[in-house]
């Protein structure tokens, strides 16, 4: 295989040069792990994400793998809706407009459920993500603060910070502003990492800015994996849900939850991303995450250049 088909899809957003840009590769079929790592590299963003046949094509539909720039993750939701928003935009799997269609995905964190829905004749995608386990933070939480440029008095009085057993780390902070000038010290935060296995950083706040419509803004740091701040996260904003209800912010006795999220202002590619959460007997049932994309690249990367010899 000499050149393969790629795109770049902004994810969690319909406006060009905004939301989370993610390289897009349909048909990675022959295409090694270390070419799948080198094309991520040559992308350059956050995720780039690979679709391939199925282990078992009796029980799924497709298999996908995600890389940063520097190694495979296990999981990464703005790469996924950028995936199946290219699938749909490509007509594969007999994708039409105004025709739903489920999907059974085989990845390194499960099976995931994709549905694809339409709004104004565009795709809208939505998916579940595995339900998190919460847990405290396992250090002294100055640590933590020092690392992200926090000041210990700009926490959320009402819960402390929170690992998952993903290795994500949520910290809510009481204000908008507290959000918008922490400094994080990315050295600080890989030494983090090394030592309790935290791969990124989620700081939140419910605090709307006084104007916006949505239930919180969210900056997610990841250095250990190549990604110094990311635009928008899907894999850290799902679980959010899970913990605002885990954490008693939440209503109890409602059973279904939709959350509109922000990320991105402060990278300057503003995007929102939706959240669906169920209950069922006091627990979370299922969460998914849900948003649109548009393309904003699609062309054809060389793998294998012949480079003539010197004369």
């Amino acid at each position: 295989m000499n050149t393969i088909r790629i795109k770049q899809v902004d994810a969690c957003t319909i406006k060009p040069f905004t939301g989370n840009p993610a390289g897009v590769v349909t048909n990675a079929n022959g295409l090694s792990t270390d070419h799948m790592l080198k094309i991520a590299n040559e992308m350059n963003v956050s995720e780039t994400v690979f679709a391939l046949k199925p282990e078992n094509e009796d029980e799924h539909d497709l298999r996908i793998r995600w890389f940063t720039p520097s190694q495979e993750v296990d999981l990464c939701g703005h790469a996924t809706l950028a995936l199946f928003h290219a699938l749909a935009e490509e007509g594969e799997f007999g994708l039409e407009v105004d025709e739903p269609q489920s999907f059974l995905v085989e990845t390194r964190s499960g099976v995931l459920n994709v549905d694809v829905e339409w709004q104004d004749m565009q795709p809208y995608i939505k998916f579940n993500l595995p339900i998190p386990r919460f847990s405290p933070f396992p250090d002294d939480i100055s640590m933590l603060c020092g690392a992200l440029g926090l000041s210990e008095i700009e926490l959320s009085k009402k819960v402390k910070p929170q690992i998952t057993d993903n290795g994500y780390c949520y910290i809510l902070v009481s204000d908008f502003d507290s959000l918008r000038t922490l400094e994080p010290n990315m050295l600080l935060l890989k030494k983090l990492k090394e030592r309790h296995d935290l791969s990124g950083f989620a700081v939140v706040t419910t605090d709307n800015n006084g104007k916006d419509l949505v239930d919180w803004h969210m900056r997610f740091f990841a250095p250990s994996l190549g990604v110094a701040e990311d635009p928008v996260t899907g894999s850290a904003n799902g679980p959010m849900a899970v913990f605002l209800w885990e954490n008693g912010f939440l209503d109890k006795k409602k059973k279904y939850f939709t959350f509109k999220a922000s990320q991105g202002e402060f990278v300057g590619r503003p995007g929102q991303i939706n959240v669906i959460m169920t209950i069922d007997k006091g627990k979370v049932d299922s969460i998914q995450i849900a948003g649109q994309c548009i393309t904003v690249l699609d062309g054809t990367m060389t793998l294998n250049p012949q480079i003539p010899e010197k004369l």
